[in-house]
């Protein structure tokens, strides 16, 4: 028998059978270098985790620069941040411990934003807190891509989610982005949903408009896909004002302002509408990704974000999707979403390829690997899901050996941590070291008809991964400073 990797969870948690069901935690101080660190009994997994863990810190800066405490999130020569990254990255740094980090570098986006901008922040901000000059001249002559003002708004959420901290929801800088984003930014943009298919590729121009000057065309641009000029609409694009109208209606839901949610739902379904009836090409059983300026349709990169921002709710398309985007080459911006997005979506095998072989890729040294990695080995592998506004975690491996363990010890979360260990696909473990009574789903791949707890036994609902993998739950108590053992059977 391999031994078990108990020392994740302080020696208990995986021991024996499922018999130890609690065990009180006293709280402590966790030092940074215990702060995430992952075990497994798969060396190739566990050593991508660890060279992601210490390229993403080498990464991190403290209180040493006039932005405040920030992390490389663009090309590492910039010294900087840019919106899609740190949209990117920010699940990842959480996991890590740079919660001051994500809050600052997201508070320096959501304040900038801006009427003599168009409701644009700015795109790349460095450590002097400054607009990093290669993106931006003036108000009236910068880089900016259209998709950042929603992805940054799901992204604010997703860290509430994570930590608890009601500033994400209540505090004017991200109140204020938000507000003005579902309002101004659309309506100056030409992106509701009666008028987005008809928008022109260059909007808000400087009045000595010049085709040659890349801060003219490229204020504005309506993708996170940069190549193709006189695009007038990334798929995108509206795959992200769908989640980010989604993010406004849960917000909005939490300030218990209703008729906001009401209001907000409505146009995220209007989007995803709108993706399904006008931008899936039958013939090709692919979605289009870009619209250009002709009222042609074009593919090119794109349609990962549908699956990334949950667009679409089709299983058929989803799964053609992910066929797609496994047959092709992709370079290393596009790659890093894989990992997650195939884990999510119960492509197991492919999310494990593509997390253990980018640390190999060409450019692996661009930040985003890294920290992607971490919220992919963690969210994907290990199926680690928190929801602060429901008191809730969820856990699910997808690390398909049944001879396999693996833990990852004091995940940053809430105003503590929490540490989660795999056996199998049968076994899992978790230690919650924060102050909050919670709700566990514990789920397991498989068809299985109980959860064992010590001496309770929870019967389980099951349902189907998009991948058409068997998922197995129950919800099961766990307060603060415990640790529970949750067993699968048959």
């Amino acid at each position: 028998m391999k031994p078990h990797l108990l020392i994740l969870l302080a020696g208990t948690l995986l021991a024996g059978g499922c018999t130890n069901d609690s065990r009180v935690v006293t709280a402590r101080h966790v030092p940074p270098d215990e702060i995430a660190v992952f075990s497994s009994t798969d060396k190739k997994l566990e050593k991508a985790y660890e060279w992601a863990r210490k390229t993403a810190l080498s990464y991190s800066y403290t209180d040493i620069d006039p932005v405040g405490c920030w992390y490389m999130a663009s090309m590492p020569i910039r010294e900087a941040f840019c919106m899609r990254d740190v949209s990117h990255q920010a699940t990842g740094a959480q996991i890590l411990g740079l919660t001051r980090h994500n809050k600052n570098m997201l508070s320096h986006i959501t304040g900038n934003i801006s009427d003599s901008r168009d409701w644009c922040s700015y795109w790349e901000i460095n450590r002097y807190g400054k607009p990093v000059p290669a993106d931006y001249f003036n108000d009236r002559e910068f880089w900016y891509n259209l998709t950042s003002n929603p992805d940054v708004m799901q992204t604010c959420l997703k860290m509430y989610e994570w930590t608890g901290d009601k500033d994400y929801i209540r505090d004017n800088t991200f109140t204020g982005f938000y507000d003005h984003t579902v309002s101004d930014y659309v309506e100056r943009w030409d992106l509701t949903p009666d008028r987005i298919m008809k928008r022109s590729p260059y909007m808000n121009s400087p009045v000595n408009f010049d085709p040659d000057n890349k801060f003219h065309i490229c204020r504005g641009i309506p993708s996170y896909n940069e190549n193709l000029t006189g695009l007038s609409l990334g798929v995108d694009l509206v795959a992200a004002l769908y989640s980010g109208y989604d993010a406004y209606s849960r917000i909005s839901l939490l300030q218990g302002k209703n008729n906001l949610y009401d209001k907000a739902r409505t146009t995220a379904v209007r989007y995803r509408e709108l993706l399904e009836s006008q931008w899936w090409n039958a013939a090709e059983s692919r979605y289009h990704s870009g619209l250009m300026q002709d009222g042609k349709f074009v593919n090119s990169e794109g349609s990962l974000y549908i699956l990334w921002f949950g667009a679409s709710d089709n299983a058929e398309r989803i799964r053609l999707t992910i066929k797609d985007i496994s047959s092709n080459e992709w370079d290393i911006q596009y790659s890093t979403y894989f990992p997650e997005i195939f884990y999510n979506y119960g492509y197991c095998d492919e999310g494990y390829d593509y997390l253990t072989n980018l640390p190999a890729m060409s450019k692996s040294e661009y930040p985003e690997v890294a920290f992607s990695l971490i919220s992919a080995c963690v969210c994907g592998a290990m199926g680690f899901e928190p929801s602060f506004s429901d008191k809730s975690i969820g856990t699910l491996c997808r690390i398909k050996n049944p001879d396999e363990e693996s833990g990852i010890r004091n995940i940053a979360i809430f105003d503590g941590y929490m540490s989660v260990s795999h056996t199998g696909n049968s076994s899992t473990g978790i230690s919650n070291d924060t102050s909050f009574d919670l709700t566990w789903k514990a789920s397991f791949l498989g068809d299985y008809s109980w959860i064992d707890v010590g001496t309770d036994h929870y019967p389980t609902v099951k349902s189907l991964d998009i991948n058409g993998n068997t998922v197995s739950s129950a919800e099961i108590r766990l307060s603060a400073n415990t640790s529970l053992k949750a067993c699968a059977r048959i």
